[in-house]
This record gives structure tokens, C-alpha cells and sequence, in this order.
């Protein structure tokens, strides 16, 4: 029976080797130990780097070690010389108490310890719970069967130490590979999760980052799942109370098992982790990532996969750093080409206004960043023009007040936010990082130029911010002084200017022409933005903008070259002017859906020439919704002799001292010209004039900052007006 059970042991034995992993060649060889041995219970240790492994036969729970230190697995064996026999060691139950320092099993038998060792490593034990001794030969039976076993144990690490080594070293060769392919960052960082979380076979693998809107907080910035991942990390973490606190402070974690109870694991259990590893990733010297790796199952890695990791995560860093050297330089040949543009531009330019206007835009466009040009009227900082742009629109006031900055741009020309004092730094970039350059007209301090951004928007040193808006201001004031010579010779020529009916017809000639071309752009543009991807909607916005803009001042020309010339004249019908103003609300809310109205039951006639009066209207309405970004409401009301209709906004309003210029040829209101927003101030006018000739008269409420009511009135029709 002694020898069929030993054959069974050996042929049990064989099929070791197929098995796939360690752990499970550990239970086979549990099951074939126990199957073969007269025992109640067959556990196999084998020690590891850092923890010993358990399989037991044919329960779960078996002999375990009281902890997990080397130390006490190194005393094992001497702690059982006194049972020495064969081989093996015997434990009978009763001495089994001398063993409670290294472990808390309390066996139901007498325990039999046989080891597994080769000539030079001890790779564990296999312990039975025997009821009895077995014999000297049965000993040393299982002396060799565990020989082999051990044997087997140390070849499979073995193979599997050089088939991790080769894994490691294809892994570091394909990032390499494709570090030298690309030289985008994202690029790279998408490649590398996905290569590493196959290579650590893990359940996913994330690279987090600083997240820039909110300090404080960590964001996955690439991000690669196996398949059958099923819970959703999160994608934005609180530095405190978890790992990454410690990880961007440059500290390797490793959570063997994840704990129901400890804070710091709470972004690992919700993303579904029974364990994890996550290291730094440094560039130039600074932790600027990490890589953290999710695994579905608990020790799931041991020191060689942080080893590993941790010299991933060099090789990444070095890439990085060499694409940030290809990005710097890249960035530099980018800003002298925008600097290019931006002087190209200043240089199609004539009016101050313009000019201005011109350089916050192009400015803004070509760093990202709000830019406002002011004029100093006395030691009061006035703004111009603006361009703002996301986060920083809460930046660059209106007006400041600049006494206190006059000593400081006197010594420099650029002076940089940090080096304010701190109620000044509040006052001009309110909470904003950015720069003051001066502006130099013949000598004297003529205005301020002010560039704002998030903290952290710039990208490049302070040495090297200073040259370019240094360069960016010199060329400005060249554009301004240019400006200013060229409006000093228009207002010459203005002098000298032909005759009125000259300057009408072709004003009403050239409106005419640019109307048709115009509108073919602009059909153009609306097509363009229904197709164009997103990155170019800004861009297409802006100029289907600016062509509804010409086509409206193109509008106006014609209208006001009518209205001033001799036969200007209206072609009148009697018509319900309820539905007049419906048409012309429909036509504006398609696009703005702001307009509420308030009209009678019963109809209002009056008799009108239809298409100028809709001219009136929608000037009336566009200049609501323009300078207003709340709803504007349409009155409409009759009374004993007259019809009214009062458009009300609750926008910038006019200042009281200008009400009286705003229906004037060319005039705007103060406010609306320091803002940027466009207009050519001729609107008002035309709509006065086209009012006044049908009989009627129009007229203004207003208050800057309290919005502002149009008020139009009209002869109610007769049964002779037609």
C-alpha cells in the first residue's frame, strides 16, 4: 500500500509543471501531499520576499506563521531541531505549545514538519496534521518527495524571475521606442498607461497630475481599463487624507490590501481595488505625476514590481523632459511669429480706437491671455479696450486708480503683479497673475497696457516674459503715435471734406456694394460653423460676427444716405402695428430668445412705410440685446391719438450728461466706446430721422448701469391714411 501511495504521490507530482502561476502548483501540491499521506490536513508554505504563501488540503485554514517577518520565519526551522527525525520534524500535540511564538495554530493532531530545501535555499515546509508518527522509510519518502517538490518550486521562480525580466525589459524598450516616435506629451502618457497596466497585468492604470482650477486636487490625465473592469474611478482626488499627498511628495505607496477603515484608501475602494502601487514621476528634478496602478486582487505585486515601476516611470520622466525642452523651444519660435503677427497687424491700422481695439484682441488671441490698453487721464487708469478671456474676465477693471503705479513705471516699463503691493494687486488683477507695461507717447506717460491670467497661465520665465511684452509695448506705442499723427491730418481733411450730397451718394453707392458680397459671406460662415470642428468655432465666430456687423453698417449707410437725401420719401399702408413688432421680436429671438413682449387685444393701426420702419426696430432691438445680457421687454400700447412702443434693457445704460448726443450723426455713448463694443453711432440717428418723417418722435430714459427705455410714438391711422 506504502509504495502504491508513493507512486501515486510521484505521478501526482508530474503535473506540477503545467500549472500556470505558483499559487496554484501550491495547491495541487497540498492536494497530492494530503491524498498520499495518512494525514487530517496538508498545508504547504513557501516563503516569498516578503510574505510566506499558504495552500491548504482539504480545508482553507491550516498552519500559518503569528506574522509576516523574515526574522520569525527565519527561526522556524532552528526551533524545531529538538523534533528532528528523518529528515523531518515530529510535533506531538502536546508539545505543540512550545511553538506559540511563531504561530497561533493550535493543531488537532500531532503536527509533521518535512521542509522544502534544496542544496542552498530553504523554499518553505510542508506541515501535516498527523495522528501519529509514520515510519523512518515513510519519512524518508516524503524527504524526497518534497526534494523534488522543492526543486520544482525554485525552477518555476526561476523561469518566472527571467520571464518578468524579459517582460520588464520589452516594456522599457517599447517605451524607448515610442518616446522617440512622439514628441507629444499626451501622446506619450497615453501609450505608456496602456503598456504598463499589460505588463503589470493590472486592472487599470492612471497617471494623475496637478489639476491647475483647483489647488489642492489631482486629476487623471491618461487612463487605460481592462476589459472587464466594472467600477468607475474617480477622476479628481483631494491631495489630503489620501496616498497622493505622500506620492507627489516624492514617496513610493504600496497597499498590499486595500482597508475598509483607513480615510487614505477611500479612492481606492471606490474605484474597486483590492490592492494598488503608485510612485512618482519626475521631470527635471520635480514630482510633476504619478503613476498609480489598480489591481483586482490582493498582492498583487511584490519589491521587483516596484523596482520595475519606479524605473518606468524614470524612463517616462526623461521622455517628458525631452519633449518639455522641444515644447520650450518649439513655444519660442512661436512667440516671435505671433510678436510678427501682431506687429503685421498693428501696422493695417489708423485710428487710435482701432489700434487699441486691434492689439487687445490679437494679443489676447496669440497668448491666451486678457489684455487691456488704458489711457491715463490724470493719475485715473481708464480703459479703452479689452479682450478678456476665461478665468481671468473678473480681472482689469474699468478704471483704477494709478497714482500709485506712476513711480513704479517711471523706474520700468514692465512691472510684473507679484511686485505690487498687495491691495494694488487686488485692486488691478483681482486675484489674476499678470504684468503692467507702460505706454510712451513723445516722451510722455500716455497709458497702461495690462495682461492677466490664472496663476500659473504663464509658460514662460519672468526674464523672458518681460522682453516680449516689453517688445509687444514698443511696438504699440509706434501704432498709437502713428494713430495719433493720421487722426491729427484727418481732422484736416475733415475741414476740406466735399459737399454733403458728394459724401451721401457715395456713402449709399458703396453701401449698396458691400451689401451683396457681404452677405455672401455671410451665408458662408453659417455653413462653416455647422461643419468646422471645435478648436476653429472662436475664430469663425468672430468673423461671421464681424460680417453681420458690415452688413448692418451697410444698412445704416444706405439708410442715412436716404434720409439725407432731397427725395427721401416713405411708401406707406395702413397696417396693424401689433404684428409689425411680432415679425421683427420673432426674427430676433430665433437667435437670442430674450425679447417678452406685452401688447392689446385689440388691433393698433397706423400707417407706416413697412421696411423703413422694421429698420427702426431692429436697431432698437439689436442695440437692447447688445448692451444688455438680461431679458428685454417690448410695451406696446395705444392711446386716444397716438401708439407707443417702449423697449426697455436692463444693460450699461447712457450717462445722464450724454442722453441729449445719442440720437446725433456718429454718436455714442462713453461707456459703450471703454467697453469695446462695437457700434458706428449712426443707428439712432437713421432711426430718428425715419421716426420724425413718418410723424411720430423718439426718445430715451436712461441711467449708466440701469439700463435704458426707447420710447417710439406714432399717429394712430385714420380711415384717409393710406
Amino acid at each position: 500500500m506504502r509504495s502504491r501511495a508513493v507512486l501515486d504521490r510521484f505521478a501526482l507530482l508530474t503535473q506540477l509543471p503545467a500549472l500556470p502561476s505558483l499559487e496554484e502548483k501550491s495547491r495541487a501540491l497540498a492536494r497530492a501531499a494530503h491524498a498520499t499521506t495518512d494525514s487530517l490536513c496538508a498545508t504547504v508554505v513557501i516563503f516569498g520576499e516578503d510574505r510566506a504563501q499558504y495552500a491548504c488540503s482539504p480545508q482553507e485554514d491550516g498552519f500559518s506563521f503569528r506574522d509576516e517577518s523574515r526574522s520569525l520565519r527565519r527561526l522556524f526551522f532552528p526551533s524545531l531541531e529538538k523534533f528532528a527525525r528523518a529528515g523531518a520534524y515530529y510535533v506531538p500535540q502536546a508539545a505543540a505549545k512550545s511553538l506559540a511564538g511563531l504561530t497561533a495554530y493550535e493543531p488537532p493532531a500531532d503536527l509533521l514538519v518535512v521542509p522544502l530545501e534544496t542544496a542552498d535555499t530553504q523554499v518553505g515546509a510542508i506541515v501535516f496534521d498527523v495522528r501519529e508518527c509514520p515510519e523512518e522509510e515513510a519519512l524518508r519518502e516524503l524527504r524526497t518527495f518534497a526534494d523534488i517538490a522543492a526543486w520544482m518550486i525554485v525552477h518555476e521562480r526561476e523561469v518566472t524571475a527571467a520571464e518578468r525580466e524579459a517582460r520588464q525589459s520589452a516594456l522599457l524598450a517599447l517605451i524607448n521606442e515610442r518616446s522617440r516616435r512622439s514628441l507629444n506629451r499626451q501622446s506619450i502618457l497615453d501609450s505608456v498607461t496602456e503598456d504598463v497596466r499589460q505588463a503589470f497585468d493590472a486592472q487599470r492604470c492612471a497617471i494623475f497630475g496637478p489639476d491647475p482650477s483647483t489647488p489642492g486636487t489631482v486629476r487623471v490625465i491618461s487612463m487605460a481599463e481592462s476589459r472587464d473592469v466594472k467600477n468607475t474611478p474617480p477622476l479628481e482626488v483631494p491631495l489630503e487624507q489620501t496616498w497622493f499627498d505622500r506620492v507627489f511628495a516624492g514617496s513610493v505607496v504600496s497597499r498590499d490590501r486595500i482597508s475598509e477603515d483607513n480615510p487614505h484608501d477611500e479612492s481606492l475602494r471606490r474605484a474597486g481595488a483590492a490592492s494598488a502601487l503608485m510612485v512618482p514621476l519626475v521631470i527635471d528634478g520635480r514630482v510633476e505625476h504619478a503613476i498609480a496602478l489598480d489591481f483586482k486582487q490582493s498582492d498583487a505585486f511584490d519589491e521587483i514590481d516596484i523596482v520595475m515601476l519606479r524605473s518606468v516611470a524614470s524612463h517616462v520622466g526623461l521622455a517628458l523632459a525631452n519633449v518639455q525642452l522641444y515644447d520650450l523651444e518649439r513655444l519660442r519660435r512661436a512667440r516671435a511669429e505671433s510678436l510678427e503677427r501682431i506687429v503685421r497687424m498693428l501696422r493695417d491700422t489708423q485710428t487710435m480706437e482701432e489700434v487699441l481695439l486691434v492689439f487687445a484682441v490679437t494679443v489676447s488671441h496669440e497668448v491666451k491671455l486678457t489684455c487691456a490698453a488704458y489711457e491715463l487721464d490724470g493719475t485715473q487708469a481708464v480703459r479703452r479696450a479689452v479682450r478678456t478671456i476665461e478665468p481671468a474676465r473678473s480681472g482689469v477693471p474699468e478704471r483704477f486708480d494709478a497714482s500709485d503705479l506712476m513711480q513704479a513705471l517711471a523706474a520700468e516699463d514692465i512691472v510684473l503683479s507679484s511686485s505690487l503691493p498687495s491691495h494694488l494687486r487686488a485692486r488691478v488683477f483681482n486675484g489674476c497673475e499678470g504684468l503692467l507695461a507702460s505706454l510712451r507717447i513723445d516722451g510722455n506717460l500716455w497709458g497702461i497696457v495690462a495682461v492677466a491670467g490664472e496663476p500659473g497661465a504663464y509658460d514662460f520665465s519672468d526674464s523672458e516674459r518681460r522682453l516680449y511684452f516689453h517688445m509687444l509695448a514698443s511696438h504699440l506705442e509706434l501704432a498709437l503715435a502713428g494713430a495719433l499723427g493720421f487722426e491729427r491730418i484727418q481732422q484736416l481733411a475733415r475741414a476740406l471734406s466735399e459737399s454733403n450730397e458728394f459724401k451721401d451718394d457715395l456713402l449709399a453707392m458703396l453701401a449698396h456694394d458691400f451689401k451683396g458680397p457681404l452677405t455672401v459671406i455671410s451665408g458662408y460662415c453659417e455653413l462653416l460653423l455647422e461643419n468646422a470642428p471645435a478648436q476653429l468655432h472662436e475664430e469663425l465666430e468672430t468673423i461671421y460676427a464681424q460680417t453681420k456687423r458690415l452688413v448692418r453698417l451697410s444698412e445704416d449707410a444706405v439708410a442715412l444716405a436716404q434720409t439725407q437725401a432731397g427725395g427721401f420719401s416713405l411708401d406707406r399702408a395702413r397696417v396693424d402695428l401689433r404684428e409689425i413688432v411680432a415679425q421683427s421680436i420673432k426674427a430676433h429671438n430665433r437667435s437670442h430668445a430674450r425679447i417678452r413682449t406685452s401688447a392689446p387685444q385689440e388691433p393698433i393701426y397706423v400707417s407706416l412705410d413697412t421696411a423703413r420702419f422694421n429698420h427702426v426696430l431692429d436697431n432698437l432691438l439689436m442695440n437692447a440685446l447688445k448692451y444688455s445680457q438680461d431679458e428685454v421687454l417690448v410695451a406696446l400700447t395705444r392711446g386716444e391719438h397716438n401708439a407707443t412702443i417702449a423697449i426697455s434693457d436692463r444693460g450699461i445704460g447712457i450717462p445722464q450728461s450724454e442722453l441729449g448726443a445719442v440720437f446725433a450723426r456718429f454718436g455714442r455713448a462713453s461707456n459703450a466706446r471703454r467697453k469695446g463694443i462695437s457700434g458706428s453711432g449712426v443707428g439712432l440717428y437713421v432711426s430718428r430721422k425715419i421716426v420724425e418723417t413718418h410723424g411720430g418722435s423718439i426718445a430715451v430714459q436712461s441711467g449708466e448701469g440701469q439700463g435704458s427705455t426707447f420710447t417710439v410714438t406714432l399717429p394712430l391711422a385714420t380711415s384717409s391714411n393710406h
